[in-house]
């Protein structure tokens, strides 16, 4: 067993791990480790499976996944840890699709402009 870092919820050695991951710009590989696996269905089961962003709003949709309000790349010592313990708030959150979707604007899908042709087309 691994010895876990005060009141962060991840080892020292896997934090290292995951500092490695981001420098690369591997972060997605994070999210296949059994402990995200592990504490994500603890969020869930904590929340109940509701999306807590439409629960503040007075409406009910089921949560499909869990957040890090603080960035994982920005905070990767909190990365497994339902609460920020220096400030007391909610570090994993459920969300459904959507409002996963608005707190992260920065991956909305553009559509990239077409560009102007480089001759004019012309069928005389």
């Amino acid at each position: 067993m691994t010895k876990q870092t005060a009141a962060s919820g991840i080892s020292a050695l896997r934090l290292r791990q995951l500092q490695e991951l981001l420098a690369l710009g591997l972060s997605d590989r994070f999210y296949d480790w059994p402990e995200w696996e592990a504490a994500r269905d603890d969020i869930l089961r904590m929340d109940i499976g509701e999306c807590q962003l439409c629960k503040a709003r007075g409406r009910y949709r089921k949560a499909a996944l869990v957040h890090h309000v603080q960035h994982l790349k920005d905070r990767p010592d909190l990365a497994l840890s339902a609460f920020d313990p220096d400030t007391g708030r909610r570090q994993l959150v459920s969300l459904c699709r959507g409002c996963h979707e608005e707190q992260h604007p920065e991956r909305m899908r553009r559509t990239a402009p077409k560009p102007e042709p480089l001759t004019e087309e012309r069928w005389d």
